[in-house]
């Protein structure tokens, strides 16, 4: 079983297109996934999943790769891996920078994985949970 991440946490990108990546997400990660982490751009946000996620995600596709092809290269091609800095920092790669006018994003917590998001549309893509 894999970490789970859970939260939001808002950061702005630097000069160079960095983002830090919070230490409690950083630490959480396994010693593998501590390499970088995989960029998948999606509509509405940004997907990020570490190795050990994309490797469970691979497998469980495995079983009809004929069958997935052509999501299989929409998904894949457009993937990305970014490596940590020193500092915890991945850059985000030219093409989805518009997504971040403002350059703030907001990184949430989605269990497996991460989501990067303009911090206004997480804004409204949330619905309050009801418990009773």
């Amino acid at each position: 079983m894999g970490q789970i991440f859970t939260g939001t946490f808002q950061r702005n990108l630097d000069s160079k297109n960095r983002l830090l990546v919070p230490s409690e997400i950083r630490d959480a990660l396994s010693a593998e996934d501590r390499k970088g982490l995989y960029i998948i751009p999606s509509r509405k946000c940004i997907l990020v999943w570490p190795r050990s996620y994309l490797d469970a995600y691979a497998e469980a596709q495995a079983a009809d790769p004929i069958g997935n092809t052509k999501f299989n290269r929409d998904f894949y091609s457009q993937m990305i891996f970014r490596a940590f800095d020193g500092t915890g920092r991945i850059v985000l790669p030219g093409e989805l920078l518009e997504r971040f006018p403002s350059r703030g994003v907001l990184i949430a917590g989605a269990g497996r994985y991460l989501e990067l998001w303009e911090p206004d549309s997480f804004t409204t893509s949330i619905t309050p949970l009801d418990f009773e």
